[in-house]
């Protein structure tokens, strides 16, 4: 008998939480995968071990945190409340009663932390801390801002959105998110759409990958699932092929933008220049983005990364 390694004794310990052990739908599983909330509307037993490697060390920093506002705060915050508004139950991280400020922490990877920083953050994530402070209101609390703190685990940055010092607490969050779970309650189960591809990260902890995916073959890609439902190959290869004309023209459009913008390279061959709402910084591999508060980002998307 070989002894767990760390990992291993990690993601076991997640699998018994409360959270990971949660059957109905919760806050934080608002604005995320429709397929995902459909089945914890419907009371779904999962079959798939949910926990991550992501999701245990962004348990630790919410841990860590809560431990040291006990320390330091000297009772001025509530922490890790349970709330429930609109019939979804929520566990916020801290509500900070003398400012009515409350915050959700956000723990992620230095990579998608700059894709925040550049694009704000998912929907999810704002409609998670509407949720939150919907909930507060409603029980009587005095929520007047709210803020996200995203925690790179990587590399230990921090980033508060919008600012350190929050944004109003707006009720077009709440409506959404209510819009939202409304659909998902009020849309046959078979014509909820899976919100991720299967080879995502998101997909790979999910709890229901197996019924979600159920088809696939260990000598097909996960994919072909998606035949089953629609088995119109010709729909797929028109599918294909616009997509891949999409792709030829975005590089083409790309390669044409990038060299038109070689006029305003600086002189020296490298620097940064501001172009209309946007900041360029020319390099010798490349051109790229900046964003107001980061280091120069390569103009291209980003890979999918789990925020928990």
């Amino acid at each position: 008998m070989t002894a767990p390694t760390t990992s291993e004794l990690l993601l076991l310990w997640d699998q018994q939480r409360p959270r990971s052990r949660q059957r109905t739908l919760g806050w934080s599983d608002v604005g995320v995968c429709r397929r995902r909330a459909g089945y914890r509307m419907r009371g779904i037993e999962p079959t798939n071990p949910s926990a991550s490697m992501q999701a245990v060390l962004g348990t630790a920093i919410h841990d860590a945190v809560a431990g040291a506002i006990e320390v330091v705060a000297n009772g001025s915050y509530d922490t890790e409340l349970e709330v429930t508004f609109a019939g979804v139950v929520g566990h916020l991280d801290r509500f900070h009663e003398p400012s009515g400020m409350l915050i959700d922490v956000k723990s992620t990877s230095s990579r998608w932390l700059e894709h925040v920083k550049m694009h704000g953050p998912d929907d999810a994530h704002k409609m998670q801390i509407a949720g939150y402070g919907a909930a507060l209101v409603k029980a009587g609390r005095d929520v007047k801002r709210v803020r996200i703190d995203y925690i790179a685990r990587d590399t230990g940055e921090e980033y508060n959105w919008p600012t350190v010092e929050g944004a109003p607490f707006s009720s077009v969050w709440v409506r959404e998110a209510l819009a939202w779970i409304a659909q998902v309650r009020d849309t046959d189960f078979d014509m909820l759409p899976r919100d991720f591809m299967p080879d995502s990260a998101f997909c790979r902890s999910c709890p229901f990958r197996d019924p979600c995916w159920d088809g696939y073959s260990e000598d097909r890609e996960t994919f072909a699932v998606l035949f089953t439902e629609n088995p119109d190959a010709g729909a797929w290869a028109d599918e294909l092929w616009q997509a891949r004309e999409a792709k030829k023209q975005a590089a083409a459009a790309e390669k044409r933008a990038a060299g038109a913008l070689e006029a305003i390279r600086p002189i020296g061959g490298t620097g940064r220049i501001v172009a209309g709402e946007r900041t360029l910084d020319f390099r010798a591999n490349g051109l790229y983005f900046v964003s107001n508060t980061t280091q120069p980002q390569p103009a291209v998307g980003y890979d999918e990364t789990e925020s928990t």
